[in-house]
């Protein structure tokens, strides 16, 4: 049997060093970007708030980066619409329970939602009776109303990565790819 000698075994040391080091590196980065990727999330939320006369439908950016929207639907008695929650409530409430005196931001593809912001999307101020129509089509507040309408939000973070929120859903972001 054959003896080994010095230098062949600080060579193998090596080998097994450079394993071992590159090893570590392919972690690090792994987190590296774990990190990097969470401390851009966007965190999407949408809120009903109603006092006696107004009423809000309200987005918030939670998370601690923006949001590039990318489709926004509400979903309706088995049809989707294409369309903001402002849009939906002119063309397909309206016609059924007539809302006046609505205020309203719209949202779309390519709106930038930055963090910490909130949007209004649908508001009525000193206005009992619309306040009530709006709180009862958007947040159930009318127990026998069993159509309500869903709003989904597809948007994208600054790396890529696409969530949905859905109102009547889950009510959480979900990641989609």
């Amino acid at each position: 049997m054959k003896k080994w000698s010095s230098d062949r075994w600080i060579s193998i040391v090596a080998i097994v060093a450079s394993l071992g080091t590159l090893f570590t590196i392919i972690y690090q980065t792994n987190i590296f970007r774990t990190q990097q990727y969470a401390s851009v999330l966007p965190y999407l939320e949408l809120w009903n708030s109603r006092n006696n006369d107004s009423y809000r439908l309200i987005l918030i950016n939670n998370g601690i980066g923006p949001a590039f929207i990318e489709e926004v639907n509400i979903i309706y008695k088995d049809s989707i619409y294409k369309m903001d929650p402002a849009v939906f409530v002119q063309r397909v409430i309206d016609p059924i329970d007539t809302i006046t005196r609505m205020g309203h931001s719209n949202i779309g593809k390519g709106r930038l939602v930055p963090a910490g912001t909130r949007i209004d999307l649908v508001q009525v101020e000193n206005d009992s009776i619309n306040s009530l129509k709006l709180w009862s089509w958007f947040s159930g507040g009318d127990p026998n109303r069993i159509d309500l309408p869903e709003i989904e939000i597809t948007y994208k973070s600054v790396y890529g990565e696409k969530w949905m929120i859905q109102k009547y859903g889950t009510d959480q972001p979900v990641q989609l790819e």
